[in-house]
């Protein structure tokens, strides 16, 4: 057993909700050990529902040892790295399942990636296997064979009645076959608590993004967490969590294949993530806990059959990936009758560091920290200094949860890992209860005329306005100011409002400097594949409106 680390008392001990330990004792099981124990006691229990199926817990561990056998007779081994190129569905899990029973470590790709994208993530683990959907063989085989050097050999997964037929390759496999003939013995490989289980791309804003390493033990800490957390409002021995974020993720990940190896949960799949396919599910299934995301919050609080579905059953609503507009949140909660608990974290943090209590939620707050989990808020420009409570700064942690390192990547490691703190990269405050505000990216906070304007705090005034669906800022160059800053709005259907209306609403409740100095609307939000507002690619149409004007005269080309 592994106990906790030495903590002095914290301000925000006080606002546990009921029953948390603040010194939790961790389990020295490993993860494909504690799945087994679950097998063999609830071997006829649902494990995964997806499609009007049900698939036991004894059907997806015979499925995964077979297929984990049979990765073995290939010559996959332990710390090799297999890539899951998969949406979400019950042959992600049991294919992470094999990873870990044979000690292979689980690469998860979003399988909507691009070329280069995919090729990226494959060259930088140096991955020999992938495991992908039909739909996506041909891309991934022209990158084997363009990389043959690397990659040996690509599992087909078929979706198609009759199953897809691939062509006569050596290095083409069918999942259907593995799985249908590889032998049922458990995988005598030994699983050790430091062993990677698991690498998670961040997303790299240029080139590929970082990797990553979460171990056995991070994974067993972050689960220990969240049940932690969830236990005062949560019928743990009735867990059954809704899968509404992808499992390449590392929040899908976590809430799923990890948390119900501790919890011994039972997950509802969706194939594709809807707002109707989530009221389909939940009136079905009717799951105790759903994790979403404030876009699919944000769509269901507009559909006509939310307040007659059965999200008001839900026990526990969790929300992350990014803040959730306070008018979204209010009026979700007036029409299902269930409290949004936001929290905070990252891939670094095997998913999360902070969480809202029950007992005592601050709007705005994306709670207190994690039990044994430290926070500091320190200075923005040299990073080393901390400053006092209410004052802002760079986010950092410390816990069990947190990665040690990115893969093969020293020099970003040194940079955000740094005397066992992680930082976070983000900006905000701990105000005089513990409890943490993030204000925004410390990459996309905009500096106006040498003042620092935090993206959430002019967004969170703009979903203010009545007639607004969802807004995001960016900052874009100016020639007096340095930056200023530009608002894309949404507007909602059927409205009207004018782009001098916004500023003067704007001007109510922001300083000068901080008001949008242009508006634009447009139909929709671009969103990353985690329904995050991709301000990358804000700044790309921003940049590409510009090269339509002629020098500073103006004028459009």
């Amino acid at each position: 057993m592994r106990g906790p680390r030495r903590m002095e008392r914290k301000l925000w001990y006080p606002f546990y909700d009921p029953g948390v330990d603040l010194s939790p004792i961790y389990t020295d099981i490993p993860l494909k050990e504690q799945f087994i124990s679950l097998v063999k006691k609830q071997p006829n229990k649902p494990y995964i529902y997806y499609l009007n199926k049900i698939i036991t817990y004894y059907e997806a561990n015979t499925s995964a040892c077979r297929l984990a056998n049979a990765m073995l007779d290939m010559g996959i081994k332990k710390g090799d790295r297999v890539v899951i190129n998969l949406p979400n569905m019950p042959e992600f899990l049991i294919a992470a399942h094999a990873c870990f029973k044979i000690g292979a470590i689980v690469v998860p790709t979003n399988p909507r990636y691009t070329k280069r994208e995919l090729l990226c993530q494959y060259l930088n683990c140096k991955a020999e296997t992938i495991i992908c959907l039909d739909l996506n063989l041909n891309l991934n085989c022209e990158i084997l064979l363009e990389n043959q050097d690397v990659l040996k050999r690509i599992i087909v997964v078929s979706t198609q009645n009759p199953p897809f037929k691939v062509q006569e390759k050596e290095f083409l496999i069918m999942y259907k076959d593995l799985v249908e003939k590889g032998r049922e013995a458990e995988p005598e490989e030994e699983a050790l608590l430091d062993d990677i289980g698991l690498i998670i791309y961040t997303g790299g804003t240029t080139g590929v993004g970082k990797g990553c390493c979460i171990t056995n033990f991070n994974l067993i800490a972050m689960a220990s967490g969240w049940k932690q957390m969830c236990q005062y409002f949560v019928n743990l021995e009735n867990y059954k969590v809704l899968s509404s974020t992808p499992m390449y993720h590392i929040h899908g990940f976590q809430t799923t294949f990890n948390a119900n190896i501790l919890i011994g949960g039972s997950i509802i799949i969706m194939p594709e993530i809807t707002p109707d396919n989530i009221l389909e599910a939940v009136n079905q299934y009717e799951p105790n806990v759903w994790l979403g995301v404030p876009a699919l919050i944000g769509a269901l609080c507009l559909h006509p059959k939310l307040a007659e579905s059965k999200m008001n059953k839900l026990q526990h609503i969790g929300c992350g990936a990014s803040s959730i507009p306070m008018s979204i949140m209010d009026k979700f909660e007036s029409i299902v009758g269930v409290p949004i608990i936001e929290g905070y974290g990252a891939s670094e943090t095997s998913m999360a560091v902070a969480s809202n209590p029950m007992t005592k939620r601050k709007a705005g707050s994306v709670g207190i920290p994690y039990p044994n989990t430290d926070c500091k808020v320190v200075d923005i420009v040299t990073g080393t200094k901390e400053v006092p409570l209410g004052q802002v700064g760079e986010l950092c942690f410390k816990g069990p949860q947190i990665v040690k390192e990115y893969w093969q990547n020293p020099k970003e490691t040194a940079l955000n890992f740094q005397e066992g703190w992680w930082h976070s990269g983000d900006i905000g405050y701990m105000d005089e209860e513990g409890f943490i505000f993030i204000l925004d990216r410390k990459k996309d906070m905009i500096i106006c005329s040498g003042f620092n304007v935090y993206c959430s705090e002019v967004e969170n005034i703009l979903n203010s306005h009545p007639q607004i669906l969802e807004a995001a800022v960016i900052g874009v160059p100016d020639l007096k100011r340095g930056e200023t800053v530009k608002a894309y709005v949404v507007i909602k259907s059927g409205e009207k409002v004018s782009d001098l209306a916004i500023k003067d609403f704007c001007r109510k409740y922001l300083a000068a400097y901080k008001l949008p100095n242009e508006v634009e609307f447009i139909n929709a939000l671009p969103r990353t594949s985690v329904h995050k507002i991709n301000r990358k690619a804000l700044r790309a149409l921003n940049s590409n409106r510009m090269k339509g004007f002629d020098s500073l005269e103006g004028g459009f080309k």
